[in-house]
Parts: structure tokens; sequence; C-alpha cells
């Protein structure tokens, strides 16, 4: 059996501010594949480091931060959401996104860091400021919160008490949870202000996808309040409409996104998918979703003009010395 991934902690128990990155996990082996031409145009120069879904594997997501702070120390690093549920440290990724968000950057870095939700970011602080907001966190990967959750019910008071017993000390637990918490406050018109996407040249990441059949689907993404649960047309529930569409769609945007499991989507008349941890464009797309919970594997990808590079974080032992 692996080992759990150790916090990091001082001689007190509690693990710091982060005032650099985490050090690169010795247990994760990256395997970098070849950058692949990619209908995106994007300024020239410009990196835009993109994380696929991490639920929970917070090695996964530091091995990346480690080699985008290597090889792109540059570059812009946006999260597609669902940091959270299913993995080992749920508490852990969402403490350390939400840090880094908080400041606009990667610890110890000039590489600037957006935090964009998934659906189970949603399904966590929807409801504590819409009551209406279907109660389904807990099913849908969401337990690891319960010994906390259990006796009162109330989610603030439940991440802190998750975040001081992960060994975050009870001051920059609060601070780091309450803007977390403030990101998804509705303001007068009853919207939060947590943006649901992030646009850069033809450039668009979202968490699950756009509506394809839409005119323009940055406004159809604007006009979301992801405080409200609709239907699954929304960019952070949509799945077989937008990735079974012909592409390019209106507006030739080159959609990033997460989601679905990219090894589950048919590539093929016959219904064959690819193997996991095999991510590269499918057209306009690039799916980011490597099915962590069920491969281990944790994606992400440097976007540049015309071309992608895809970098997985894979779980081991034997890793290579030149990683």
């Amino acid at each position: 059996m692996i080992a759990p991934y150790p916090a990091h902690a001082t001689a007190g128990g509690t693990r710091p501010v982060m005032h650099a990155l985490p050090p690169m996990p010795p247990h994760i082996t990256l395997r970098v594949g070849a950058a692949l031409p990619a209908p995106v145009s994007l300024p020239h120069g410009h990196v835009e480091f993109v994380i696929g879904d991490v639920h929970g594997e917070r090695a996964h997501l530091h091995a990346l931060w480690q080699y985008c702070a290597r090889h792109f120390p540059t570059a812009t690093c946006t999260s597609l959401g669902d940091v959270i549920d299913r993995g080992p440290d749920s508490i852990g990724c969402l403490m350390d996104v939400l840090q880094y968000a908080r400041a606009g950057r990667l610890a110890g870095t000039d590489i600037t860091f957006h935090a964009l939700p998934g659906n189970h970011e949603q399904m966590l602080f929807a409801p504590i400021f819409n009551a209406e907001y279907p109660d389904i966190f807990v099913a849908g990967g969401g337990d690891w919160l319960t010994p906390w959750l259990h006796p009162h019910g109330d989610r603030r008071r439940a991440l802190l008490e998750a975040a001081i017993a992960a060994g975050f000390a009870p001051d920059v637990a609060r601070s780091v949870l309450d803007h977390g918490i403030a990101r998804w406050k509705p303001g007068a018109d009853g919207r939060p202000p947590i943006a649901t996407f992030r646009t850069i040249g033809s450039l668009l990441m979202l968490h699950a996808g756009i509506n394809p059949t839409v005119a323009d689907p940055v406004a159809w993404a604007r006009r979301y309040n992801p405080l409200h649960a609709h239907d699954d047309d929304n960019p952070l529930w949509i799945r077989e409409e937008f990735y079974t569409a012909p592409n390019p769609w209106p507006g030739g945007w080159f959609v990033a996104h997460g989601h679905t499991f990219e090894h589950r989507i048919p590539t093929t008349p016959d219904g064959a998918s690819k193997p996991p941890g095999d991510l590269r464009p499918e057209g306009y797309r690039l799916g980011l979703d490597a099915g962590s919970s069920a491969t281990g594997i944790v994606a992400a990808a440097a976007i540049r003009n015309g071309t992608v590079q895809v970098i997985t974080a894979h779980e081991t032992w034997d890793v290579p010395e030149d990683v």
C-alpha cells in the first residue's frame, strides 16, 4: 500500500503559511508529452498552464505546480476546478488553491494563478447561500467532510474544523476559508463574484464545457449563476451535448475543460475511447479530466499559440532523476 502524502507541518504540528511552493513529492512522476498542434491563438510568448480535475490528489497537484514553476516561470496557471472530493486530501487541496487564488499567484513565483470552480466546489459552497440548492455534496464525493459536518450541519464550521484537524493554523484556516466562502456570497444582483470561466486569445477555459448550439458561448457562460443548480445546460455540468458536437463552435473558441473522464468519451465511429492518460486535442476541444479517482492520474497542459503540451502526474515510487 502506498503511504498517504505527508502534510508539510512545522515542529509544532501545524502547516505553515506558504511562502514558497511545496517541494516535488518523491512518489510522483511526471510524463511530459510532445507539443501538439492545436487551433488556439494566444498572445506571442504567453503560456497558459491549465490543470484539470484533481479530486483530492494533493501530491499530484504539487508536482504539476513544481513543473510549471521550473519550466514556465512566467506562465499563467488556471485550475479548472474539482480540486476536492474522492481523493485522499480534499481539505489540503482546497486550502492550497484558495491561498494561491487569494494571492493571485503561486507562492514564491511570478506565476499568476486563477481558480475556477467545478461542480464539486459548487455542491460544497452553493448551499451556504442558497437553501434551495440540492443537498448532494456528501453523496457526490464529499464524505471526507462528514466527521465535522454531521454533528451540526454548519459547512463553514465543518471546513474550519477539518482544516485545523489537517494541521493548518486556526487563524490561517479561518482567513483562507473566509475568502473561499466570500467568493460565493451573492451581491445585490443575487450573483456571487466567483468567475466560472476565463478567456485569453481564442482560449476558453471552464470546468465542464460549452453549449455548442448557442451563438455566443461566452455570453452563455456569463449568464449562469453558480448558486443555482438549474439543469446540465451550464458550464459546470454539461457533458454529451458538448463533447459529441461537431466543431469548431461559434466564435472559434478552443475549449479547455475537465469534468468528464476523457478515457470514457468515444472518439471513433465504433465508440472506442482513448486509453487512460492519453489526453490530446480533439479538434477545438482539450479535455483534462484524467479520471484521477479511477486512474490515479492528474493532468495539466501548457498551452501556447498554436500548440498544446500535456503533462500528467502519476503516483509511483520509481521517480526518474531528471523530473
